[in-house]
């Protein structure tokens, strides 16, 4: 199940053109909910403000397992350019510096000790990092022996977190090797592994020699309730279809987000909202929804 890209080179080349580009990565619990939403919000608009949208293999082959969210991909080519990436090409974007994308890859897995302790043991094995195997060598043992994983009802064997992990790597190589030509990386994805993988590889790669003082673009979040309480603002929901709107499409789930109080000072909270809440929350314009 594969959509033709461009070759990677000329994907390359045109992310290295120097112009302000709007990057998206798409998550499949994402695309899942946009199918749904369909009727209602139309891909046009949600997507019109991005030039590419990114879906790492890992994320594709977890979208294949719907034929739903399979055409909603493939309709999205008639408004932007959308482009299925492997990782094995994650290699050719970062001009070929092994080194800095293994670092790419443990800093995205440090949320997960045990993901740490196997990359520490399994691919660098106590060797200095120069003498690390080949780089499509060690991602497949990564890949293939790393994750644990569970066979779906299709016949799929399902690696845990696998799709995660690409989306963090990949958005991390456009924020640090593109940064002159990309202006916004946003991430679509309301799972919160996709978040704290992000995150906490941004507090690792911050104290890291080879990374620290890089320019980088910023990496940003829209969950699934970032995008409704968006399109309430834009007016892409109806205000009278509102209640029926969330009822249908969401459910209790921790939010993190930011409010400002009387004398401007930001609170922020990170907790679990059901509905009832979030419905009050779509009508308070001080609110901003950060995952």
């Amino acid at each position: 199940c594969q959509m033709k890209g461009e070759g990677i080179k000329e994907l390359k080349k045109y992310l290295s053109t120097g112009k302000s580009l709007k990057v998206c990565i798409l998550d499949n619990n994402s695309v899942e909910f946009l199918t749904w939403v369909h009727g209602s919000v139309s891909p046009e608009k949600i997507f019109s403000q991005y030039d590419i949208i990114f879906i790492p293999q890992w994320v594709w082959v977890e979208v294949c397992d719907s034929d739903n969210r399979k055409s909603y991909i493939n309709d999205l080519e008639h408004y932007l350019k959308v482009q299925i990436i492997d990782e094995v090409d994650y290699l050719i974007l970062v001009d070929y510096k092994e080194v800095e994308l293994y670092y790419l890859f443990l800093y995205c897995c440090y949320n997960v000790s045990r993901l740490v302790s196997f990359i520490k043991k399994n691919i660098l094995k106590n060797r200095p990092i120069e003498d690390l195997d080949p780089y499509e060598e060690w991602l497949s043992v990564f890949y293939e022996e790393g994750l644990d994983q569970r066979k779906l009802s299709n016949g799929r064997i399902q690696k845990k977190n696998a799709g995660e992990i690409s989306i963090a790597v990949l958005s991390y190589i456009l924020s640090y090797y593109y940064s002159g030509s990309i202006d916004i990386i946003t991430i679509f994805s309301s799972d919160r592994d996709t978040y704290e993988f992000v995150s906490k590889a941004k507090e690792m790669l911050y104290r890291d020699e080879r990374f620290k003082d890089r320019s980088n673009t910023s990496i940003t979040f829209k969950s699934n309730d970032f995008l409704i309480y968006e399109w309430t603002r834009l007016g892409y929901i109806d205000e009278h279809n509102i209640d029926i709107f969330v009822q249908n499409y969401r459910h209790t789930r921790k939010i993190k987000f930011t409010r400002k109080k009387q004398d401007n000072s930001i609170e922020e909270q990170d907790k679990l909202i059901d509905n009832a809440a979030f419905l009050e929350m779509l009508k308070d314009s001080t609110i901003h929804l950060i995952f």
